[in-house]
């Protein structure tokens, strides 16, 4: 089991504010910390702190209060995570817009990189459906495969995601804010 099991698990029961916390990127280990002391579980066993919870018929009740004492921390743990999360999509598209800045010109790796990743994932599709996988190999292909598509997806989200959204509404914004427009 890991964090954000564990926090699902804890939202379900009755606390969502805490199972956000626990389940976050951030809060795993210091709202699981929390948790843990209550129920006296290993702090860093997300598995041992269910299992805690688990055998415990007050749990709804002790984890509805902890969340109760400590909802001002856990929001504003919640809050930083979510900051982080928008920060570095931010610099994602801050780092494309400096370096145009600075040298005058696109970051052609990263275009290339991009579209090595995305001419290889229609080519190993295609490859998928029409060509047999050898006996022995289907592991080392599906690996392939699935490395494939993570990075597939990490390109259209930089490429078409909430941080294209942003860098073209500052665009418009730009463009409307002008000197001489009224």
């Amino acid at each position: 089991m890991d964090w954000k099991t564990l926090g699902k698990n804890i939202a379900k029961v009755g606390a969502p504010i805490l199972g956000t916390a626990v389940g976050g990127p951030l809060g795993g280990a210091a709202a699981g910390a929390l948790v843990a002391g209550i129920f006296g579980a290993s702090a860093d066993d997300p598995a041992a702190i269910a299992q805690a919870i688990a055998g415990d018929p007050q749990a709804a009740v002790k984890l509805r209060e902890l969340e109760l004492a400590h909802k001002i921390d856990l929001e504003k743990l919640i809050l930083d995570e979510t900051k982080a999360y928008l920060a570095d999509r931010q610099d994602a598209r801050a780092r494309e817009v400096a370096t145009t800045q600075a040298t005058g010109k696109r970051d052609t790796p990263l275009y290339v990189l991009a579209g090595v990743v995305v001419t290889g994932f229609f080519v190993l599709c295609a490859v998928l459906m029409y060509v047999p996988i050898p006996d022995g190999q289907g592991s080392a292909v599906l690996l392939l495969f699935g490395g494939l598509v993570s990075g597939f997806s990490t390109v259209l989200a930089y490429f078409f995601g909430s941080s294209k959204g942003s860098a073209d509404k500052n665009t418009i914004l730009a463009a409307t804010n002008r000197p001489g427009r009224g």
